[in-house]
């Protein structure tokens, strides 16, 4: 099947979605190893609001990624099924007492299967600059209400997270090995497209010269070896060859 190039377009929720992961990517906090520092958070807003569940996310290009949880036991899902994905997009807390009474989540797969979540609540993770790069949440296996004061505690501990992320930050500017590495480095949203344009997935692009590009998905299962890849905060739309893959990790080449 022909491989049509689509457009990709920079609009204003695409700069914006990159503004965001600008301020996520100089945390330089995604896929490291957990932190007791981090873990110590979690731990204290299970045993706070007494849930199941509890988490310190963040969202990239194509997924949630928990930093550190408690009562899950994977480490990140996709972004399309993600509540996160919705709290970071509100003014304020976002609070879901009973998610199959919410036509928002009711057929989401997280709640229809493990982990079974009835209760939500997240609070955003906000940079100086303003931007929502995650969120604390806390979640429940069965219905449950959350109080103006619950959200309150809920805004400090995000709070605290943020401060945990900014003293991370300046220990990692006084390292002037860990910056000169970290300079090549991208963090962008994009679009694998496939199937003559019928098909296409969510995926993070890491790495980007002008030969290539290395992205990762939530599973390079089914996808062809010739794809579209589109990045459309910078108007980059480029026919590729799959050069290599693993579980969720593609490298492409781009055709000339």
């Amino acid at each position: 099947m022909k491989l049509i190039l689509p457009p990709a377009v920079a609009t204003p929720a695409a700069l914006q979605e990159q503004a965001r992961l600008n301020a996520l990517a100089s945390y330089q906090v995604l896929d490291t190893p957990t932190e007791e520092t981090f873990d110590r958070l979690t731990r204290l807003s299970k045993r706070i609001f007494n849930v199941s569940m509890t988490t310190v996310t963040f969202l990239d290009g194509h997924r949630q990624w928990f930093k550190s949880q408690q009562g899950l036991s994977v480490c990140e899902t996709d972004r399309e099924v993600a509540f996160c994905d919705i709290a970071i997009r509100q003014p304020d807390a976002l609070i879901v007492p009973d998610a199959t009474a919410d036509p928002r989540f009711a057929d989401n797969p997280l709640v229809t299967g493990d982990p079974k979540i009835r209760f939500y609540a997240g609070m955003q993770l906000r940079s100086p600059d303003g931007h929502a790069i995650g969120t604390v949440c806390v979640m429940d296996t069965k219905p449950r209400s959350f109080s103006r004061d619950d959200e309150a505690i809920l805004a400090e501990l995000s709070g605290l997270a943020i401060d945990l992320l900014e003293l991370r930050r300046l220990a990692q500017l006084s390292n002037p090995v860990r910056r000169s590495r970290d300079q090549n480095r991208v963090l962008k949203a994009g679009r694998l497209v496939f199937n003559g344009g019928k098909s296409s997935l969510r995926c993070t692009v890491n790495s980007l010269s002008r030969d290539g590009a290395v992205v990762n998905v939530t599973s390079t299962a089914g996808l062809p070896e010739r794809v579209a890849l589109l990045i459309d905060a910078d108007a980059t739309s480029r026919l590729c060859d799959v050069a290599a893959r693993s579980d969720q990790h593609l490298e492409l080449a781009f055709e000339s």
